[in-house]
C-alpha cells in the first residue's frame, strides 16, 4: 500500500492498494477503481510545485504536489499504471 501526501501547506493525501485510489481532502474523499482511471499528466510549473491530473472517464482530478513529493508522485503513477495494464475482470 502507498500513502502520499502531497503538500506541506495542502492536507491531501493519496492512498493506493493495489486496485482502489482514494483521494482524502480536508472537506471529504474520493474512490476510483482503476478501471475508472484514463491516465496520467505530471507537469512542472517551474516553480516548485507540479501538477497531477488524474484522467478519469469524465471530469479530470487536478492536485497540486510539492517538489519533496515528486518521487512519491512517480512511484504512485507507475504502480496504478502496472495494476492498470494486468487488470482482468
Amino acid at each position: 500500500m502507498l500513502k502520499i501526501k502531497l503538500s506541506e501547506t495542502d492536507p491531501t493525501i493519496l492512498v493506493f492498494d493495489g486496485e482502489i485510489l482514494e483521494c482524502f481532502f480536508m472537506d471529504g474523499s474520493k474512490r476510483f477503481h482503476i478501471t475508472h482511471i484514463k491516465g496520467f499528466q505530471f507537469e512542472s510549473n517551474n516553480k516548485g510545485k507540479y501538477l497531477l491530473t488524474i484522467k478519469l472517464k469524465y471530469d479530470p482530478l487536478l492536485l497540486w504536489v510539492d517538489e519533496s513529493s515528486v518521487s512519491k508522485v512517480n512511484e504512485l503513477i507507475a504502480q496504478v499504471q502496472s495494476s492498470m495494464a494486468s487488470f482482468k475482470l
